[in-house]
């Protein structure tokens, strides 16, 4: 079947058989950043998936919580509470977040207020996606305030009243400001369904009064970043506004009493680009496993197990099974097995990309073949293409591999380089362009490294990416501590690496003259050469023939007074006690008579 959806364009169903099921239907609806697991029909499941598309948007143009990216997002939509009862997460919500590795999970029961509880999901994710730290409190009280969510014509809203929230608050007593700032989970929480209800309402007005107040807003910044950085509230309101707890409740109370005056703060709405979306029909066991996968992610390991153990009695262990049994075990701590499930899974033709990376990375932390994970990481990215982490997991394993062309081509790929991976990113890509001989490239990621390196260490080890960007391999006489010369390796400037002579030694101090060779003098242990140059006569020494660098020399040098030889030398001054200096270089000219 096909219906026509604005602005997601087309959906249309293919040809899975469905099986006998105690509940709705399930589809999958796909767009750019969601996977929308529904019993909803086409319409809605259509409806809700471009919301989500549209808050995403909106999320991202907004400066409270500012990030640059939202990760990808596997939400599952309930027609109804039975249905969604056994999924549940959170006894006081219809909808709840969870996470875990590079899964991200959304659950609701859809219905009238669905779009209020998808933005509130959502901003769960993106106040993930800003780091870990912030409490309960304010973590559920901006999601309540991101759920305000309202689209208009040419912008969003944010900020708007939650009337419900407001009435219960009015009608009934508080938590105490110091105990709801103490809660760190539902279960702590306690006093049943009635203060669970409080503890989101007055987690809510607190965090509007903070985004919104004219006191409070303009520091809102610093105190989230102080709050995450686990000092407890009352030690944040007194650092940041001057404020005990205390005080900041009285102000909270004053807040809902006027809080029809606030403003809500308008974000620039964004356009969605028109998409194909495809809308699948689904059998009831392939969105079982990923409810499991899911109620794991949540840490309710014990359910997750007994609904994947129902579905293997009842047949044997496909892929997606094997999936999930994995996800559990890992999440267990049982590596070993999850790697074992996981490879069985893929075998399997699993086609899951988050799977297949996660393989990859206890493939590599099991040391298995570079091969296991290269192809591994290879099928993460054909099943998606901009699967970054992927991408740049399989530069590195490519460059230490020495296999640098396909290092590069990786890196190239990627499609968005995030500011905390800046660094270790162009580190990367100037050591592999270095090693194929691509200076202006190499020299031009290792400035970029540089420009985002945070210690000491990461800008020297830029500037010497840098250094080998511009210099060649080179040898180089020096002194060992015993006092014998010895040839060391170096680096030497890559147009000069022609003209290096590796017989001048470190502390030299090398003079370069031209001149008119008159005599050579061979005396036991040295010899001297005379050298007629503008600014007079000069002895100079050569004590080991074979540490010299000659060029263009006659095939045998004669003692005695010389003939019209023209010459270019080296010499280090003042390293001989029986001349001007020690030679450590000559350049010999054709004399004018060979020349006409």
């Amino acid at each position: 079947m096909r219906a026509q959806l604005a602005p997601l364009a087309i959906f249309a169903a293919a040809g899975y058989s469905l099986c006998a099921a105690t509940g709705p239907a399930w589809t999958l609806a796909r767009s750019e950043h969601f996977e929308l697991y529904s019993q909803l029909d086409t319409y809605r499941s259509g409806q809700l998936l471009n919301w989500f598309e549209q808050a995403r948007l909106a999320f991202l143009n907004q400066a409270i919580v500012p990030r640059a990216a939202i990760p990808p997002v596997r939400a599952f939509a309930f027609a109804s509470a039975k249905e969604y009862e056994p999924y549940r997460i959170r006894a006081f919500s219809g909808g709840s977040y969870a996470e875990s590795g590079d899964r991200r999970y959304i659950t609701m029961l859809a219905g009238f207020d669905d779009r209020r509880v998808a933005a509130h999901e959502l901003a769960h994710a993106l106040l993930a996606a800003d780091g870990a730290g912030t409490p309960l409190w304010l973590s559920e009280g901006l999601a309540e305030f991101f759920s305000t969510l309202r689209v208009g014509g040419s912008d969003v809203e944010i900020g708007g009243d939650l009337v419900a929230r407001r009435q219960l608050l009015s009608r009934q007593s508080w938590i105490p400001l110091d105990e709801l700032m103490s809660v760190t989970s539902e279960k702590s929480l306690g006093g049943g369904r009635e203060r669970g209800e409080m503890f989101y309402a007055e987690s809510w007005l607190l965090a509007d009064m903070l985004v919104l107040s004219p006191h409070y807003s303009t520091r809102f910044n610093s105190m989230r970043d102080v709050l995450r950085s686990r000092r407890s509230a009352e030690e944040a309101f007194r650092l940041v506004y001057g404020e005990s707890v205390e005080r900041v409740e009285r102000d909270l109370r004053a807040w809902m009493l006027r809080r029809d005056g606030a403003k809500t703060i308008r974000v620039a709405r964004g356009a969605l680009s028109p998409r194909l979306v495809e809308v699948t029909e689904l059998a009831e066991n392939v969105v079982q496993p990923l409810l499991a996968d899911m109620l794991a992610a949540a840490g309710e390991y014990d359910r997750a197990g007994i609904l994947l153990e129902g579905l293997a009695r009842s047949r044997s262990r496909n892929a997606e099974i094997l999936a999930a049994l994995g996800s559990i075990a890992l999440r267990r701590g049982d590596a070993a097995t999850a790697r074992e499930d996981w490879k069985q899974a893929i075998a399997q033709g699993l086609l899951d990309a988050d799977i297949a990376y996660r393989y990859a990375l206890l493939a590599d932390a099991a040391a298995l073949s570079t091969d296991e994970i290269r192809s591994a990481l290879q099928r993460a990215i054909a099943l998606r293409p901009d699967f970054d982490e992927a991408r740049y997991k399989l530069a590195l394993l490519e460059k230490n591999a020495g296999h640098f062309e396909a290092a590069v081509r990786e890196l190239r790929a990627m499609r968005t380089i995030a500011p905390a991976r800046a660094y270790a990113y162009w580190s990367a890509m100037a050591d592999a362009c270095n090693e194929l001989g691509r200076r202006s490239e190499a020299m031009e990621a290792a400035h970029k490294a540089a420009q985002h390196a945070l210690t000491p260490s990461e800008r020297a080890r830029a500037e010497n990416l840098a250094y080998v960007a511009e210099t060649d391999f080179a040898v180089q006489s020096a002194r060992g501590v015993d006092g014998r010369v010895e040839m060391i390796t170096t680096r030497v400037p890559h147009q000069s690496a022609g003209d290096w002579n590796p017989f001048i030694e470190a502390g030299d101090d090398v003079r370069v003259v031209k001149g008119i060779l008159r005599e050579i003098e061979c005396a036991e242990g040295v010899t001297r050469l005379r050298l007629d140059a503008s600014g007079g006569l000069l002895t100079l020494a050569i004590e080991d023939p074979s540490r010299v660098r000659m060029r263009n020399a006659p095939d045998e040098l004669t003692c005695g007074p010389q003939q019209d030889v023209i010459v270019d030398v080296q010499y280090a001054a003042s390293k001989s006690a029986s001349g001007d200096g020690l030679i450590r270089g000559i350049d010999f000219h054709p004399s004018p008579a060979l020349e006409k």
